[in-house]
């Protein structure tokens, strides 16, 4: 075979040969079953969302905290305190929500800066009515 015929793969081949030589009469591999991986905060995240809680989001947040992830610090935060479990999931939400309104009702951190601007003349609740 000529140099210039030769596919790409050819080469490689030959430098790198395989381990076990590929044949299509080989056994096939033994199938491993797939561990599950459950952490307890998956099962709190499963807990809210099925009660159709955390699944919000504010681009807008300088803390970078999902709703979600606030939802779960406390429930952590209640479940410490002794609250029984059928509260746990309410409460939360109650907690965050007020925290949520505070936080927005909160100045602007640099009222100088454009953004500022930009977003105080924006009506941000009828945007999408024009």
């Amino acid at each position: 075979m000529k140099p210039d015929d030769r596919p790409l793969w050819f080469d490689v081949y030959r430098a790198f040969p395989p381990i076990v030589e590929p044949k299509f009469a080989r056994a096939k591999p033994e199938n491993k079953p797939i561990r599950q991986i459950l952490y307890k905060e998956d099962i709190i995240r499963a807990k809210f969302h099925g009660k159709g809680h955390g699944l919000s989001s504010n681009m807008l947040s300088l803390t970078g905290e999902t709703h979600t992830k606030k939802l779960i610090q406390k429930y952590e935060q209640l479940k410490s305190q002794g609250i029984p479990e059928e509260e746990l999931i309410d409460k939360c939400v109650v907690g965050v929500d007020s925290e949520r309104q505070e936080a927005s009702k909160t100045t602007v951190q640099n009222p100088d800066s454009v953004s500022s601007h930009v977003l105080a003349e924006a009506n941000l609740k009828s945007i999408f009515k024009e």
